[in-house]
C-alpha cells in the first residue's frame, strides 16, 4: 500500500507547491518501481520453479514410451498367433490345441506439475513459445492415452466372444470371421497407437534438445 502525506510545513507560494508535487511524484515512482521489482522476482521464481518441475516430469514420462512400444510389439505378435490359430480353425474345425489371447496393460503419464503450473498461473509468466511447447507435450500425452483406451476397448470386445464360451468350444465359421475382423480392427488401433507414440517421442526429443543444457 502506498501512503501520501500532507506537507509538514506551510507552503509559501507556487514554487513550494511545485517542489512538493515533484517530491511526491518521485517518491511514488520509486515506490512503484520497487513494488514492481518485487512482483517481477516473485513471478520469475514461480515460472522457474514450474519449468524445473515440468522438465523433471517430462523426463519421467519419456521413459513411459518404452512400455508403450513393448506392449504394442507384444500385442502385434499375439495377434499374428491369433490369426494363425483362426486360420487353422477355419481349415479344420476339429483341430486341437488352438487358443486365442487378447490383452493390453494400461499406461498413464504423470501430470501433477502440469496441473500445478496451471493452478498457480505460472504459464502467464513464461514466454509464449515455452508455454505452447508444454501445451503440445501434455496435449500429445492425452491423445496417446485416449488412443490406448480405444485399443483396450477393442481388446475387451474381441475377448468377449471366446471368454463367454465353454472350455470345449469350437467356433463356427461365422464366429471365426467375426474374430478375424476384430483382430484386423485391433491391428489398425495398434498401428494408430504406434503413430501417436512416435509423434510423442518426437515432442520429447525436441524438448530435450532445446532444454538439454538447463
Amino acid at each position: 500500500m502506498l501512503d501520501v502525506h500532507a506537507p509538514h510545513q506551510r507552503m509559501e507560494g507556487f514554487k513550494d507547491f511545485l517542489l512538493h508535487l515533484f517530491t511526491i511524484t518521485v517518491g511514488l515512482l520509486i515506490a512503484l518501481s520497487l513494488e514492481g521489482c518485487v512482483e517481477w522476482r516473485q513471478h520469475h521464481r514461480l515460472a522457474n520453479e514450474a519449468e524445473a518441475a515440468l522438465t523433471h516430469e517430462i523426463a519421467q514420462n519419456q521413459k513411459t514410451l518404452s512400455f508403450f512400444r513393448q506392449q504394442i510389439k507384444d500385442q502385434q505378435k499375439q495377434l499374428d498367433e491369433d490369426v494363425a490359430a483362426l486360420s487353422k480353425m477355419r481349415a479344420d474345425p476339429n483341430a486341437k490345441n488352438q487358443s486365442l489371447s487378447f490383452g493390453l496393460a494400461m499406461h498413464t503419464f504423470d501430470n501433477v506439475a502440469w496441473k500445478t503450473a496451471q493452478t498457480t498461473g505460472a504459464f502467464a509468466y513464461m514466454p509464449y513459445k515455452d508455454a505452447n511447447t508444454y501445451a503440445d507435450i501434455y496435449g500429445g500425452q492425452e491423445i496417446l492415452v485416449q488412443a490406448e483406451q480405444q485399443v483396450i476397448e477393442e481388446v475387451i470386445r474381441s475377448a468377449a466372444v471366446p471368454s463367454a464360451q465353454p472350455a470345449d468350444w469350437k467356433p463356427t465359421p461365422a464366429q471365426i470371421d467375426e474374430l478375424t475382423d476384430r483382430v484386423g480392427m485391433l491391428r489398425m488401433r495398434l498401428n494408430l497407437l504406434s503413430s501417436f507414440v512416435d509423434a510423442q517421442d518426437k515432442n520429447y526429443r525436441d524438448y530435450e534438445r532445446e532444454h538439454g543444457s538447463d
